[in-house]
């Protein structure tokens, strides 16, 4: 018997919805250094939120393995999203009524 020898390719030929999920996992992790990088400075750039955790959610929930859909989690953007449906509006709300009330007194 010949020695079987582990391929990647093959791996990839008979899972390619992983593409997708690691793809996911990139822009995932890439807007998590960006939101990082934004902090130490003051100059804002803007990442695309749940991107990353949406492929890794299809990408997983395609292939065979599944329980690596969890993954999509590692998108600091799911934790976000109710936080500023919930909060983002009254915050900024507070901020315009700010700015009205300082325009009004000059």
């Amino acid at each position: 018997m010949a020695p079987q020898t582990s391929d990647m390719g093959g791996f990839f030929t008979k899972n390619p919805t992983v593409i997708l999920a690691l793809i996911g996992l990139l822009l995932s992790v890439l807007n998590l250094v960006n939101l990082l990088k934004n902090r130490k400075r003051d100059h804002f750039v803007s990442g695309i939120p749940l991107l990353g955790g949406l492929f890794i959610l299809i990408g997983f929930l395609l292939s065979h393995h599944k329980i690596w859909a969890l993954l999509c989690f590692t998108d600091y953007s799911w934790l976000m999203l109710p936080c500023s449906l919930i909060f983002g509006g009254k915050t900024n709300q507070k901020k315009e009524d700010n700015k009205e009330n300082e325009d009004s007194k000059r």
